[in-house]
């Protein structure tokens, strides 16, 4: 096609690069393995974090925030292929009699305090073969994945962001061997011993700390309070325990809404850090967007690029997350938040399409000596 020409000739001007025919690159994907492509990502991240890109953005002053959740990827229905079913795992509905079988995946995540999310290392919730006595899940997969992280980033220290399936004594044995912290959800029912202990100390003079936040941005008065109780006794570990009850009052309606946030963790809470653990807390729920972004918004995470080969699989889906990391790392630059200021009206959907096709539509000779002596020039990227 012509504008697939175009694009072509104007990628390679502008990049020196040809580009390779999707069969060629399945192809490779297929023998190449997965380790590589994720060795990359390791060492692309590393070199940002040695140039204290993130830095700023830490919701601690020296300590990483890593978000981690499971999410299903690839959905095979009840005949998935024969090379693809040893891997995939079974769900059986008992009242129907159906078998389904699907490819989950846990990722994790930096989150950082400006909104940037940046995929760091990916693991699959995936059976090794069709004889197993309990199928892989996600606190497996959530132990591989830690061994491969303290390997890739043996000194960074990091804080765990997790929803309450994490709410357990494994988690909390993995982060005491790292030397990490973690901060996970505390939901009702999780850990029925430690709910009684909180729930006899609450009404105690003096077990429980308290205070107050009050903001106003620009619709909404926020009332936020905060109740802590220090070193809780679980197994042999101690534990802290933290509830947020906000309140937002609309400025012109009067409309209250009424929300309440509970956490688990292992940092030494006092009233000049609450609110960074309960703000890092709460940013958990990038990793469900960045899930969203993937899914429904040109992510095409469910797409199947490849549908007999495991290992090809693997290597698109890496692939996939290094664009993701670099799409980022480009959204929140300063240059192009400022380009995206003057345009008010254009989202970041808008504004891909229109850089695609630019580089679909248009002679590069039209623009090419602007863009030599732009790419010329010395520049520091800075993120906001």
């Amino acid at each position: 096609m012509v504008k697939d020409k175009c694009f072509s000739q104007n990628y390679f001007r502008m990049f020196g690069l040809g580009l390779s025919l999707m069969d060629a690159v399945n192809d490779l994907f297929e023998i190449m393995k997965p380790e590589e492509l994720q060795e990359v990502r390791c060492l692309l991240i590393n070199a940002l974090i040695n140039k204290r890109v993130f830095h700023k953005f830490r919701f601690f002053g020296n300590c990483f925030c890593v978000a981690i959740d499971g999410t299903g990827v690839y959905n095979w229905g009840d005949t998935p292929p024969e090379s693809i079913l040893p891997y995939a795992l079974k769900k059986e509905y008992s009242k129907s009699g159906k078998v389904n079988y699907s490819s989950q995946i846990l990722e994790a995540v930096i989150v950082c305090s400006n909104g940037l999310v940046v995929p760091l290392m990916s693991e699959w919730i995936a059976n090794d073969g069709l004889d197993y006595d309990k199928q892989d899940c996600e606190l497996k997969a959530f132990k591989r994945l830690s061994v491969r992280l303290k390997k890739c980033f043996p000194r960074l220290k990091l804080c765990i962001l997790a929803d309450g399936l994490y709410s357990n004594v494994s988690m909390m044995n993995l982060c005491d061997e790292y030397g990490w912290k973690f901060t996970t959800v505390f939901k009702d029912g999780n850990l029925p011993s430690v709910w009684q202990e909180v729930e006899s100390l609450l009404p105690l003079s003096g077990a429980s700390h308290k205070c107050q936040q009050q903001i106003c941005n620009r619709t909404h008065w926020i009332t936020s309070d905060y109740c802590w109780i220090k070193n809780l006794e679980y197994q042999k570990y101690r534990i802290h325990w933290l509830e947020c009850v906000q309140i937002s009052k609309h400025r012109q309606t009067g409309e209250e809404t009424t929300n309440r946030f509970v956490f688990l963790t292992n940092w030494d809470v006092n009233d000049k850090n609450i609110f960074s653990i309960l703000q890092a807390g709460r940013a958990r729920w990038r990793i469900e967007d960045h899930f969203n972004t993937q899914k429904n918004r040109d992510g095409a995470l469910p797409h199947k690029f490849n549908r007999n080969n495991f290992n090809a699989i693997k290597n698109w889906h890496n692939l996939r997350q290094l664009g993701c990391m670099m799409r980022e790392m480009v959204k929140y630059t300063s240059e192009l938040k400022q380009v995206k200021n003057e345009i008010k009206k254009m989202t970041w959907k808008e504004l891909w399409k229109n850089l695609n096709s630019l580089l679909t539509m248009l002679l590069i000779e039209d623009i090419i000596t602007d863009f030599e002596n732009w790419s010329k020039s010395a520049r520091q990227i800075r993120l906001e």
